[in-house]
């Protein structure tokens, strides 16, 4: 027995130590960014690690950033972050939740559901590089190049298969007599799922939002070829972070911790969905 609990802590201590290397693994260079972002150009040539003591912080990069000659370009890409990465969030789950709901709830002849849903996750293995130059040519002939509104259908069909598929697993907990007696007292199919289902699997919807905004937002490639000037988002600025002589990394990492600062506050504020969603097994 004392042989079995010595086994046990020793794999709970090399659980703790590989869990603790990964945190500085992956916190170390969010590190790195945010204290660049307050060093002067001489600074960040040389390795200087911890403010006040190695370095005095200054802002003088983002106060060209936020007030100064690249405000203007700044604040542009903040909103139209915002406004492409919530239209196709919310795009995605409205249509997500559907394809979800009829995955979970009724059958096919011809296709087994499971079939179904992996088809419609196999395409976001497809490399997006694969099909930019059809896409583009799509929305030119359409005149929606440099729009938001051809950035939120492109993302919106991309994340979509996430959405899929977190809703599809969501609306499985949800209980059948529930809907069961919803359809007794007289409510039809589509009353019982906007009015009963869509409550029960709110934590799940708000989870679906949570990871394609974020997705939309990071979104890099797709801005690349769509967007010229009128719809440039944070990535597409962190990407022109360079002058005629070297990479700008003071301003590449004041854009890069601006990049960050929105979905983090969203996961913070509804933070309680996110628990209550990974709790139900809805990410897997």
């Amino acid at each position: 027995m004392a042989v079995r609990r010595r086994g046990l802590d020793l794999y709970r201590l090399g659980a703790y130590v590989l869990i603790t290397l990964f945190m500085i693994f992956a916190v170390i260079p969010v590190y790195w960014m945010l204290i660049t972002a307050f060093k002067t150009p001489a600074d960040t040539r040389e390795f200087k690690f911890l403010p006040f003591i190695d370095f005095q912080p200054v802002l003088d990069t983002w106060i060209d950033i936020l007030f100064g000659s690249l405000s203007e370009q700044t604040l542009k890409a903040i909103r139209n972050g915002l406004i492409i990465a919530s239209g196709a969030a919310t795009l995605s789950v409205a249509l997500g939740s559907l394809a979800g709901y009829a995955l979970a709830r009724f059958k096919y002849r011809r296709w087994k559901n499971r079939d179904i849903a992996s088809f419609i996750l196999a395409q976001r293995m497809m490399p997006p590089a694969v099909v930019l130059l059809p896409i583009f040519m799509f929305f030119s002939i359409l005149k929606l190049i440099d729009t938001h509104i051809a950035l939120i259908m492109i993302e919106a069909a991309v994340n979509m298969p996430f959405a899929v598929w977190i809703l599809m697993d969501f609306f499985r907990e949800v209980p059948r007599e529930v809907e069961e007696a919803a359809y007794l007292d007289g409510l039809t199919i589509a009353q019982t799922f906007y009015r009963i289902s869509l409550r029960i699997a709110l934590p799940g919807i708000v989870v679906a939002w949570i990871l394609t905004f974020i997705f939309s937002w990071n979104e890099f490639l797709f801005v690349l070829a769509l967007a010229y000037s009128e719809t440039i988002t944070l990535p597409w600025l962190i990407s022109t972070g360079f002058s005629m002589r070297a990479l700008e990394y003071w301003t590449i990492s004041v854009f890069g911790t601006l990049a960050i600062i929105p979905p983090t506050i969203l996961a913070f504020l509804i933070q309680r969905y996110i628990i209550r969603g990974m709790a139900l097994g809805a990410v897997k």
